[in-house]
Protein backbone atom coordinates (compact mmCIF):
# COMPACT_ATOMS: atom_id res chain seq x y z
CA UNK A 1 0.00 0.00 0.00
CA UNK A 2 2.85 1.87 0.92
CA UNK A 3 4.26 1.73 -2.93
CA UNK A 4 1.02 2.93 -4.45
CA UNK A 5 0.60 5.90 -2.38
CA UNK A 6 4.63 7.06 -3.41
CA UNK A 7 3.99 6.00 -7.03
CA UNK A 8 0.63 8.46 -6.83
CA UNK A 9 2.99 10.98 -5.13
CA UNK A 10 5.65 10.76 -7.67
CA UNK A 11 3.29 11.05 -11.27
CA UNK A 12 1.78 13.99 -9.19
CA UNK A 13 4.66 16.25 -8.77
CA UNK A 14 5.88 14.61 -12.39
CA UNK A 15 2.58 15.96 -14.22
CA UNK A 16 3.07 19.43 -12.37
CA UNK A 17 6.45 19.66 -13.10
CA UNK A 18 5.49 18.73 -17.02
CA UNK A 19 1.96 21.38 -16.99
CA UNK A 20 4.18 23.87 -15.91
CA UNK A 21 7.29 23.81 -18.11
CA UNK A 22 4.97 23.47 -20.75
CA UNK A 23 3.48 27.25 -19.75
CA UNK A 24 7.10 28.43 -19.92
CA UNK A 25 7.97 27.30 -23.25
CA UNK A 26 9.12 30.03 -26.21
CA UNK A 27 6.33 31.99 -27.85
CA UNK A 28 4.99 29.23 -30.63
CA UNK A 29 3.37 32.74 -33.12
CA UNK A 30 6.51 35.14 -34.38
CA UNK A 31 5.16 39.03 -33.50
CA UNK A 32 4.48 41.16 -36.59
CA UNK A 33 7.07 42.24 -39.26
CA UNK A 34 8.78 44.96 -38.38
CA UNK A 35 9.73 47.82 -40.66
CA UNK A 36 12.50 50.31 -39.80
CA UNK A 37 11.05 53.56 -38.22
CA UNK A 38 13.24 56.38 -38.54
CA UNK A 39 12.84 60.58 -38.65
CA UNK A 40 13.26 63.78 -37.20
CA UNK A 41 11.85 65.82 -34.82
CA UNK A 42 11.27 69.72 -35.08
CA UNK A 43 10.14 72.34 -32.43
CA UNK A 44 9.73 75.54 -33.78
CA UNK A 45 11.35 74.82 -37.09
CA UNK A 46 14.93 73.74 -35.02
CA UNK A 47 15.53 69.95 -34.18
CA UNK A 48 14.29 68.78 -31.29
CA UNK A 49 17.07 66.71 -28.91
CA UNK A 50 16.51 64.39 -26.27
CA UNK A 51 13.05 64.05 -26.63
CA UNK A 52 11.24 60.72 -25.71
CA UNK A 53 8.75 59.42 -28.39
CA UNK A 54 6.19 56.91 -27.80
CA UNK A 55 4.23 54.89 -31.06
CA UNK A 56 0.50 53.95 -29.75
CA UNK A 57 -0.85 51.93 -32.88
CA UNK A 58 -4.16 53.17 -34.15
CA UNK A 59 -6.95 51.36 -36.29
CA UNK A 60 -6.24 47.70 -36.79
CA UNK A 61 -2.40 48.30 -36.50
CA UNK A 62 -0.86 45.22 -34.99
CA UNK A 63 1.78 45.14 -32.61
CA UNK A 64 1.95 47.42 -29.20
CA UNK A 65 3.91 50.18 -29.97
CA UNK A 66 7.65 51.63 -29.69
CA UNK A 67 9.52 54.19 -28.54
CA UNK A 68 12.52 56.37 -29.16
CA UNK A 69 14.92 59.46 -28.10
CA UNK A 70 15.82 61.93 -30.08
CA UNK A 71 19.59 62.42 -31.15
CA UNK A 72 21.80 65.27 -32.16
CA UNK A 73 19.79 66.99 -35.08
CA UNK A 74 16.68 65.33 -33.86
CA UNK A 75 16.84 62.30 -35.48
CA UNK A 76 15.18 59.09 -34.03
CA UNK A 77 15.21 55.52 -34.68
CA UNK A 78 12.02 53.84 -33.07
CA UNK A 79 12.68 50.61 -31.10
CA UNK A 80 10.08 47.82 -30.82
CA UNK A 81 8.25 47.18 -27.02
CA UNK A 82 9.16 43.66 -27.34
CA UNK A 83 12.54 44.16 -28.48
CA UNK A 84 14.04 44.65 -32.34
CA UNK A 85 14.01 47.66 -34.43
CA UNK A 86 11.16 49.56 -36.21
CA UNK A 87 7.18 49.08 -35.87
CA UNK A 88 4.64 46.94 -37.90
CA UNK A 89 3.80 48.73 -40.80
CA UNK A 90 0.36 51.26 -39.90
CA UNK A 91 -0.66 54.04 -38.39
CA UNK A 92 0.77 55.65 -34.85
CA UNK A 93 -0.38 58.12 -32.43
CA UNK A 94 2.90 60.05 -31.87
CA UNK A 95 3.48 61.67 -28.39
CA UNK A 96 6.83 63.48 -27.84
CA UNK A 97 7.79 64.09 -24.22
CA UNK A 98 10.67 66.93 -23.65
CA UNK A 99 10.91 66.81 -19.90
CA UNK A 100 13.52 69.58 -18.16
CA UNK A 101 15.34 68.49 -14.78
CA UNK A 102 14.65 71.35 -12.16
CA UNK A 103 18.47 72.88 -13.25
CA UNK A 104 17.28 72.61 -17.11
CA UNK A 105 19.15 69.90 -18.35
CA UNK A 106 16.86 67.01 -20.06
CA UNK A 107 15.92 63.80 -18.09
CA UNK A 108 19.27 61.39 -18.50
CA UNK A 109 18.49 58.66 -21.41
CA UNK A 110 16.85 55.61 -19.50
CA UNK A 111 15.63 57.36 -16.57
CA UNK A 112 12.60 54.90 -15.64
CA UNK A 113 11.21 57.59 -12.78
CA UNK A 114 7.41 57.80 -13.11
CA UNK A 115 6.58 61.44 -13.93
CA UNK A 116 4.65 62.08 -10.73
CA UNK A 117 7.79 61.13 -8.43
CA UNK A 118 10.10 63.24 -10.68
CA UNK A 119 11.38 66.59 -10.17
CA UNK A 120 11.47 66.82 -13.63
CA UNK A 121 8.72 69.03 -15.67
CA UNK A 122 6.97 68.68 -18.97
CA UNK A 123 7.64 71.62 -21.24
CA UNK A 124 5.52 70.45 -24.20
CA UNK A 125 1.79 71.28 -24.55
CA UNK A 126 -0.77 68.23 -23.71
CA UNK A 127 -1.35 68.24 -27.32
CA UNK A 128 2.14 66.74 -28.04
CA UNK A 129 3.46 65.18 -24.62
CA UNK A 130 0.38 63.17 -23.54
CA UNK A 131 -0.11 59.35 -24.93
CA UNK A 132 -3.70 59.44 -24.45
CA UNK A 133 -4.40 63.12 -25.67
CA UNK A 134 -1.35 63.64 -28.39
CA UNK A 135 -2.87 64.96 -31.59
CA UNK A 136 0.37 64.03 -33.67
CA UNK A 137 0.06 61.23 -36.05
CA UNK A 138 2.83 58.98 -37.88
CA UNK A 139 1.93 56.31 -41.11
CA UNK A 140 4.84 53.75 -40.54
CA UNK A 141 6.06 52.26 -44.44
CA UNK A 142 9.19 50.74 -45.92
CA UNK A 143 11.73 53.09 -46.52
CA UNK A 144 9.41 56.32 -45.69
CA UNK A 145 10.96 58.57 -43.08
CA UNK A 146 8.94 60.28 -40.52
CA UNK A 147 8.70 64.08 -40.27
CA UNK A 148 7.14 65.13 -36.72
CA UNK A 149 6.79 69.40 -36.94
CA UNK A 150 5.73 70.91 -33.62
CA UNK A 151 5.18 74.07 -32.63
CA UNK A 152 4.83 76.52 -29.87
CA UNK A 153 4.44 79.66 -28.35
CA UNK A 154 7.77 81.55 -27.73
Amino acid sequence: MRFDFCRQIISAVAMLLCYFCVGCGPATEPGPELTLTTGTVLLNEEPLVNADLYFVPLEGTPGVGGQARTKEAGEFQVIYRRGGEGLPAGTYRVAVSYRLMPDGTPVPEGDTTPPIESPARETLPRKYADPDQSELRATVAPGQPIELKLTTKK
